[in-house]
């Protein structure tokens, strides 16, 4: 579902001491996403239902999304029960070093056209997407440092180079730092040597954080430090081949499992059972990190959720908004379905969701401006009387999804943004009528040559809401 930006500062543009004139000051805004909020929100459901399921976390270099699970952490039973889904992820590969390769020459390009050096990036998805694994971010930072000319070299704490060698660096060139050392010393006389300090312009990738910029500044006496969210969002916001096989197959697998979930579903189950059921069918499907937000009622008319508890009882409407990770790259699918029964009022908001979601599926077309995608689903809704401001559809209509479950581009009011073929992104408009009920459809959309591809089966109706099995 649709939620907050990055949770790290987004670095747009630099106002520490020793910068040009050419970088006005930043703005910081650090929020909770929403894996981080449906952790908050799961913690609270498993402590109301007084269970003692543990939460899952990592200290180490891949660290569990908030409110996921990984590897054989959804139950035994859960998992056991939809071993007809093992195997569906089988023989997706991973993204290769000719593939990572290739980015950086892209990203080299890129800078050379805008006049910069050089690109820094932190840990962090971006890092991810230039080297190779991800790694955790902590109070000692980790950069990437991708000069226009010469090798690329990283610059990481000496008591992880073991561990970084194995993840990231491999045989390339690690400027290790010992505890008491200034890591942005280094990386700024790396910078000096590859071309020289006095006027090089550096791009810093977009959401680094306050202190490492700020430290990169202080050290970097000479060197302009600018926004790197043109060069970055270049690179990552158009999906090659390798990258939408991945993203076509995660979230063809979560819609699967999400399927075999539903079949599950009786009078009296908790919201808590139903979620154990999702994570451990899209486990059983070989995808990582899941998370889960499921809804019953009234209780959909949250958004992103809330602690209130409610069983499940015949007529109600079920949200559950699910995903997970397949080698580095996101699935992010909603769906909402009855049991039993339904009211005429409940059917016509379901179909309301449903054509706003045909009209925006539609309007996604190379050269469609992103703003022109949500105006087109809030058209559909305001004329079925639901309002076509933010009344009833509270959210923006999608966000792009990669190795990010939030990255841009966003599918939101007044965005300029220009859709290309190969961006990825959700289509998820929604009605929430606080005290009755809350309807999403979301899927995971292509922009291709002549329009868009739907990675895997659409919903056709209330009465089929998983549409035809893969």
């Amino acid at each position: 579902m649709d939620g907050t930006p990055d949770p790290s500062t987004r670095l747009r543009c630099l106002g520490a001491a020793g910068l040009t004139a050419r970088a006005p000051a930043p703005k910081l805004a650090a929020m909770l996403i929403r894996r981080s909020f449906l952790g908050l929100v799961g913690g609270a459901q498993l402590a109301l239902a007084g269970c003692a399921r543990a939460v899952v976390g990592s200290s180490g270099p891949h660290p569990t999304r908030a409110g996921a699970v990984g590897p054989g952490t959804a139950g035994a039973g859960a998992a056991s029960r939809f071993a007809r889904l093992n195997g569906f992820c089988a023989g997706a590969a991973p993204i290769g070093a000719a593939e990572r390769e290739a980015r950086q020459e892209r990203a080299r390009k890129l800078l050379r056209d805008r006049g910069l050096d050089a690109l820094v990036a932190e840990a962090g998805p971006s890092m991810q997407y230039f080297a190779g694994d991800a790694w955790q971010r902590s109070e000692r930072p980790l950069l990437l440092v991708l000069p226009v000319r010469g090798e690329a070299f990283f610059v990481g704490p000496a008591f992880e180079e073991g561990r970084l060698r194995e993840k990231l660096v491999g045989r390339g060139e690690l400027r290790a730092w010992q505890e008491h050392e200034d890591p942005y010393a280094l990386a700024a006389a790396g910078l000096c040597e590859r071309g020289g300090c006095a006027g090089t312009r550096v791009a810093l990738e977009p959401t680094m954080r306050y202190f490492v910029s700020t430290g990169l500044a202080r050290a970097g006496r000479g060197i302009s430090f600018e926004d790197g969210s043109a060069v970055v969002d270049a690179c990552r916001m158009v999906k090659s081949a390798a990258e939408l096989a991945l993203l076509r197959r995660a979230n063809e697998a979560t819609k699967a499992a999400l399927r075999a979930a539903a079949a599950e579903l009786s009078v009296g189950m908790g919201e808590n059972d139903l979620r154990e059921l999702v994570q451990g069918a899209q486990e059983a499907a070989g995808l990582t990190s899941i998370w889960a937000l499921v809804l019953f009622g009234p209780n959909a008319a949250f958004p992103h959720g809330t602690a209130e508890r409610r069983p499940l009882a015949e007529g109600d409407l079920v949200l559950v908004d699910t995903g997970g990770d397949l080698h580095g790259y996101q699935s992010d699918i909603t769906r909402t379905w009855s049991l039993g029964a339904v009211s005429a009022e409940k059917r016509r908001v379901f179909d309301t969701v449903l054509r706003a979601q045909d009209a925006a599926l539609a309007a996604i077309r190379p050269g469609a401006r992103c703003g022109d995608v949500d105006a087109a689903a809030r058209r559909v809704i305001g004329g079925a009387g639901f309002g076509g401001d933010y009344e009833r559809f509270t959210h923006r209509l999608g966000h792009g999804i990669g190795l990010e479950g939030h990255e841009r581009p966003y599918l939101v009011r007044g965005s300029e943004t220009r859709l290309e073929p190969g961006m990825t992104m959700s289509n998820e408009p929604g009605i929430y009528i606080p005290g009755q009920l809350g309807v999403r459809i979301e899927d995971i959309v292509a922009v291709t040559e002549t329009g868009a591809e739907v990675f895997g089966p659409r919903v056709r109706s209330l009465d089929a809401p998983f549409g035809d099995p893969t």
